[in-house]
């Protein structure tokens, strides 16, 4: 970090001229960074309300938004299924997809053509092909009890947490839905 030192016998300031300078400098820096938002961002135009509940039936527990935002996918865990809601609607899209036991979260491709879910009461996780909402193979079996489930930026792995006992992460390759490696021990109950 740079620092500025101001010699107030040089600029003929007295003792607090360096910090009044700096306080300004740092008042200066604030505006143009507000002016700078304000150019950048739009305000809101309606506030963060309920605009409708959708009935999707027993604990629902996990949802996960397509990149270009038209569907949302819900974890139902009571239902071992998830569901389609189409956003533009706020209306399910055809039956629940029954995945493995005791579901708890997705997250979906960043080209937004799969949706992966953990299935924590069968140690497995789940893939859904987002064109035709169907599985794809049997689940894919990766530890103990998956808590949750990331997709990296450029969709090609699932980091999967195992949350009981194992205190571990396991890596699914998705070209192939297979795991890579061993899990990878990070600690006790990971989520």
């Amino acid at each position: 970090m740079s620092h500025t030192i101001i010699d107030p016998s040089r600029r003929g300031g007295g003792p607090l001229s360096g910090s009044r300078s700096r306080r300004r400098r740092k008042a200066g820096l604030v505006a143009a960074l507000a002016a700078g938002l304000m150019l950048t961002t739009t305000p809101a135009t309606q506030a963060d309300t309920v605009t409708a509940t959708i009935d999707l039936g027993t604990y629902p527990t996990g949802v996960a938004i397509t990149p270009d935002g038209t569907r949302a996918y819900v974890v139902t865990q009571g239902g071992d299924s998830v569901s389609v809601i189409d956003t533009s609607t706020d209306t399910v899209i055809g039956d629940p997809i029954a995945v493995g036991t005791n579901p708890g979260t997705v997250a979906i491709t960043p080209d937004g053509t799969r949706a992966y879910v953990t299935n924590g009461g069968g140690g497995s996780v789940s893939v859904i092909d987002t064109g035709t909402d169907t599985v794809i193979g049997d689940p894919i079996a990766i530890g103990t009890n998956p808590g949750t489930v990331a997709i990296t930026p450029d969709g090609t792995r699932a980091y999967v947490t195992n949350n009981r006992r194992s205190g571990s992460v396991s890596v699914i390759d998705t070209s192939t839905d297979t795991v890579i490696g061993d899990q990878i021990p990070v600690g006790a109950n990971p989520s």
